[in-house]
């Protein structure tokens, strides 16, 4: 499928917040109890700053279909060398190759301004993105039992880590 990478702004802002929603509406891939606002949104601008951060939309109609980014793992300069990976593709559109395109786009930004390790924060009970990144180099560095509590039932939050050579 080919896609096309925009600099994460607010133009595809409503598409963007649509597909995240479902995902926090409908499991436990986002974290959030319920739907968010527009506003958070510049929230995960605040976040991206320095980093790289794309809207991703089909290049042949632009429809929006997902987003993906980078950001601190911790604010402290000892970590400058690692670096949170998020993406969230719209649900019509994933196990169709997106992810891994956007995976690649990002190592290799992530490369180009440093970033030695990465790491996804993922839950427990999404065993597609669980696979997704063991099949792609990830491997599971821990988790925190129990701490997400959506649905009324309790989940794990799995930290998976790829180091870039």
């Amino acid at each position: 499928m080919n896609i096309k990478f925009e600099k994460l702004g607010t133009e595809h802002q409503s598409a963007l917040i649509g597909i995240f929603n479902y995902y926090v509406e409908n499991g436990t891939a986002a974290f959030p109890a319920s739907a968010v606002s527009e506003k958070f949104f510049a929230g995960i601008l605040e976040k991206t700053n320095g980093y790289p951060a794309y809207s991703i939309l089909i290049q042949e109609t632009l429809e929006v279909v997902g987003f993906c980014f980078l950001s601190a793992y911790n604010p402290f300069s000892t970590f400058n060398e690692t670096a949170n990976i998020t993406y969230f593709i719209s649900q019509d559109y994933v196990s169709k190759g997106i992810g891994e395109q956007c995976l690649k786009k990002l190592e290799t930004d992530a490369k180009q301004i440093g970033i030695k390790h990465i790491i996804a924060e993922i839950s427990s009970e999404n065993k597609q993105s669980l696979g997704f990144h063991r099949k792609h180099g990830f491997i599971t560095c821990g988790s925190l039992k129990n701490v997400g509590n959506k649905f009324n039932r309790h989940f794990d939050v799995v930290y998976m880590q790829k180091d870039l050579d």
